[in-house]
């Protein structure tokens, strides 16, 4: 039976060097991010259950009901799953890579209970680092461009994707400085044996050596899968551990670690600003200021806009 493994995490912590890592295995089948959840099933799911919600029975649900409509789904998403599969004959693994499925799990877990999750974690500091260079170039339609909504993204997801373990216990994490330090190997190696695929330590020294970041920048010329999951030049940057030095002013490291301490503290990443001296910087208490003010700003101009419907 085909696995089906969803890679998560949150944005630019290196999940899509990570599935070039996982298909060099000749068992793995993958492809671009489907965006299956996030961007089709979710939102079904969501007008579902506002039909749903209504006093009157709306919509699908005059014809449909929820068993039939969670059985419809779930056909939808094994459907895309095997064209997946499909692309590999001696595939055992199916791998969908799509970051944002982190914030879906349960939804995945109901209509597919057998699906297994890898999790990878990157350096918060790392992560906002590399969001917001994509926030003011090439990502500027869905990165941020300021550390404030980086850092709270990256807790956010972080923190969904841990709580992935108590829904099942077909979960587990990955450190991206683990993966990409001296035990890389090993790492990759012990992943590989919990998706129940043959491998060994030369065979992930051998993937991580096809899969340098230089490497790929530069055309990813003789890795396996590349070709169609290949990104545009500026998709991969530095891909070292502590290149969020060179990039994040003494300021932004001091709000980056303020804002995601207690989860750095729980997953043994090393503070630059002792947390004793740690007091909440007056960049977050702008940007607070300046989301409620948009807040309030969109609402009245909700209610703005009703007022002239009902009119109309």
């Amino acid at each position: 039976m085909v696995k089906h493994v969803f890679l998560v995490g949150c944005p630019r912590s290196g999940t899509s060097w990570l599935q070039l890592l996982l298909a060099q295995h000749p068992e793995v089948a993958t492809t671009q991010e489907t965006h299956l959840f996030n961007r089709y099933l979710s939102p079904l799911h969501q007008q579902w259950e506002r039909f749903k919600a209504a006093k009157v029975p709306l919509g699908g649900r005059l014809i449909l009901s929820d068993d039939e409509f969670a059985g419809l789904s779930a056909d939808f998403a094994r459907k895309v799953l095997q064209r997946i599969a499909d692309t590999n004959p001696s595939a055992t693994v199916v791998l969908e890579k799509t970051p944002d499925h982190v914030r879906h799990a349960e939804l995945i877990l109901r209509l597919l209970p057998d699906a297994y999750f890898i999790h990878l974690i990157r350096d918060p500091r790392s992560v906002v680092s590399s969001l917001c260079a994509a926030g003011r170039s090439w990502g500027h339609r869905w990165a941020p461009r300021s550390v404030v909504p980086a850092a709270n993204g990256w807790c956010r997801d972080v923190s969904l994707g841990r709580r992935i373990a108590q829904l099942t216990d077909r979960y587990t994490e990955v450190r991206y400085e683990d993966l990409s330090g001296e035990r890389g190997a090993a790492v990759l190696d012990a992943l590989l044996t919990w998706l129940g695929l043959p491998a060994n330590d030369e065979f992930s020294a051998r993937a991580l050596a096809a899969c340098q970041i230089d490497h790929l920048r530069q055309g990813g010329e003789g890795v396996r899968g590349y070709e169609s999951l290949k990104r545009h030049a500026r998709f991969f940057r530095k891909g070292t551990a502590t290149g969020w030095k060179d990039d994040l002013s003494p300021k932004e490291v001091r709000v980056v670690e303020y804002l995601a301490g207690d989860l750095m503290q729980a997953l043994d990443y090393q503070r630059e600003i002792p947390a004793a001296k740690d007091s909440k910087p007056m960049r977050i208490t702008v940007r607070n200021a300046l989301d409620a003010v948009e807040r309030y700003v969109r609402r009245g101009m909700d209610l703005a806009f009703e007022k002239i419907r009902s009119v109309a």
